[in-house]
C-alpha cells in the first residue's frame, strides 16, 4: 500500500509541475510576439541599416549607444543593442538595461488621469484647485527682476484646469525652457524639472507651483512645463493613491511590464544605464555622481525615493515600455488588460489644442501625446513624445508600427538629426 501511494503521490507532482511549466510558456509566447520583417511586410536588410546609423553616431563620439525596438501588427521584427552603457566601454549595452524614460512618463500619468475620467472621479473641466488649494487663485507673471529674482503678477482671468494640465495649456513651466526666469523662479523654492533623490514629494511641490505665477493666462498657449507633474498629484488626490502605485496596479502590472517603475531598488544600480553629457566639442562624456543641486544619476536605484514626478520620473527597459505603447496602438487594450475604452485611448492621440498653435513644428498635441501632421516620413495620426535623456518612441497606426529608440545623453543636440534619419531608414523599409 506504501508503494503505491509513493507512486500517486510522484506522479501527481509530475504532473502538477508539468501544467505549471506549460503554462508559464503559453505566458511568455503571449506577452512578446515575434516575427521576421518579411513576415509583415518589411526588409530585413533596409531595418539592419540603423545598426551602421547608431555605430556611426558612437563612433563619432556623439552617443555612447543605444537600444532600439521597432514592432508591427503587434510583433516585435527588429531589437538591437549597440555601443556601450560606460565610458570605459567595458559594459555593452542589454535590452534588460534599465533607462530613465524622463518625459515619456508623460503619456502613463496621462493615461491614468484619463482613467479616472473614465470612474467618475475626475473631469476634464475641473479647476486645478478642486484637487491641489494652491491653485484656486492664480496669478500671471508681468515682470521679473533678475537681480533679486522678485516679480510682479497680476491674477488670472481663468483658473487651470485638468484638461490644460494634459494638453500642456495651463502656464505651468518648466525651468530649463527659460533658466534665467523660470529657472530662478523654481530653483529659488526647490521645485526640481527632473525626478530627484532628495526627500521631497510631489505633494509639496504641486502645492508651491499653485502659488508661484504661470507665465500664461490658462487656456492662452501652448507651452511645455511641469503641467504633468500637478498631473500626477491630481491622480493621486483623486485616486487616495500614490503615483507608483496607481500606475502599478492599473497601467503597468496589468500589461505585464516588470521592470518599470519609479523606483527600483539599491542592488538594481548595476542595471542601471550611465547617463552621459556632450561637452564643449561636441563629444558624450560621462556624467559627474553629482549633476548639481537636484540631480544625481543613479537617482531610480538611490536617494531617497520619495519623488514621484509624473513629467519625467519612470525608469524601465525597451520591451517594457513597448508594452504600453501597444496597449495604446490596440486602443487602450493588451491581452486581458483593458486600460481604457477604445474612444478614450483613439481621443488621446487626436489634436486637443482647438485654436491654439502648437510652436513645435506643423503638428499638434493631444492628451500627453504630440499628434504628426504634414512630417516628412511619419503618417498623419502618428503620435510619439521622448524623453531628457534622448530616449525617443512613435506609435503609427496606419502602418501599425511601435518604434522605440533608448539612448542616455541628457539633451543632446543630435536627437533631432538621428530621430530624423532613423524615421526614412523605417519607412524605407517597406517591400514593394
Amino acid at each position: 500500500m506504501q508503494t503505491s501511494n509513493t507512486i500517486v503521490v510522484l506522479l501527481a507532482t509530475f504532473l502538477f509541475f508539468s501544467c505549471k511549466t506549460e503554462k508559464k510558456e503559453i505566458v511568455e509566447v503571449e506577452k512578446f510576439q515575434f516575427a521576421a520583417p518579411e513576415e509583415v511586410g518589411m526588409i530585413a536588410d533596409s531595418l539592419a541599416k540603423i545598426d551602421a546609423l547608431v555605430m556611426g553616431y558612437v563612433e563619432a563620439k556623439k552617443y555612447p549607444g543605444a537600444v532600439t525596438l521597432i514592432a508591427k501588427d503587434g510583433k516585435i521584427i527588429y531589437e538591437s543593442e549597440v555601443g556601450w552603457s560606460d565610458s570605459t566601454r567595458t559594459e555593452p549595452y542589454r535590452k534588460d538595461h534599465l533607462f530613465r524614460m524622463a518625459s515619456m512618463t508623460k503619456p502613463l500619468v496621462s493615461v491614468a488621469a484619463m482613467q479616472l475620467v473614465e470612474a467618475g472621479k475626475l473631469k476634464l473641466d475641473d479647476p486645478v484647485g478642486k484637487y491641489i488649494p494652491s491653485f484656486n487663485e492664480t496669478e500671471v507673471l508681468t515682470d521679473f527682476n533678475p537681480v533679486d529674482t522678485t516679480w510682479t503678477s497680476t491674477t488670472t482671468t481663468n483658473i487651470p484646469t485638468v484638461k490644460q494640465l494634459l494638453t500642456h495649456t495651463a502656464g505651468v513651466p518648466y525651468g530649463f525652457m527659460n533658466p534665467p526666469v523660470n529657472g530662478a523662479i523654481l530653483t529659488k523654492h526647490g521645485i526640481p524639472d527632473l525626478s530627484t533623490h532628495l526627500p521631497i514629494t510631489i505633494e509639496e511641490t504641486a502645492s508651491k507651483l499653485g502659488d508661484l505665477p504661470l507665465m500664461h493666462e490658462p487656456g492662452a498657449k501652448w507651452m511645455y512645463g511641469l503641467n504633468t507633474d500637478v498631473l500626477g498629484r491630481v491622480v493621486e488626490v483623486a485616486s487616495g493613491m500614490k503615483l507608483d502605485a496607481y500606475i502599478r496596479e492599473n497601467i503597468t502590472e496589468p500589461i505585464g511590464a516588470e521592470m518599470f517603475d519609479f523606483y527600483f531598488k539599491d542592488s538594481l544600480t548595476q542595471k542601471l544605464t550611465k547617463v552621459f553629457l556632450t561637452g564643449q566639442d561636441g563629444t558624450v562624456v560621462q556624467a559627474p555622481d553629482n549633476m548639481g543641486p537636484f540631480y544625481i544619476p543613479n537617482y531610480p536605484t538611490e536617494g531617497a525615493k520619495t519623488y514621484l514626478s509624473g513629467g519625467s520620473g519612470m525608469t524601465g527597459t525597451a520591451r517594457d515600455y513597448f508594452l504600453f505603447c501597444q496597449a495604446m496602438l490596440n486602443d487602450g487594450k493588451l491581452g486581458k488588460a483593458q486600460l481604457l475604452k477604445p474612444e478614450t485611448a483613439q481621443a488621446m492621440h487626436k489634436p486637443q489644442l482647438d485654436t491654439i498653435t502648437f510652436p513645435w513644428g506643423t503638428g499638434s498635441f493631444g492628451h500627453g501625446f504630440h499628434v504628426a501632421k504634414g512630417e516628412t516620413s511619419r503618417p498623419d495620426g502618428t503620435y510619439s513624445w521622448g524623453g531628457a535623456f534622448s530616449t525617443t518612441f512613435w506609435i503609427d497606426p496606419t502602418n501599425e508600427i511601435v518604434f522605440i529608440q533608448l539612448r542616455q545623453v541628457l539633451q543632446s543636440p543630435y536627437n533631432q538629426e538621428i530621430d530624423g534619419k532613423l524615421e526614412e531608414l523605417v519607412y524605407s523599409a517597406f517591400s514593394e
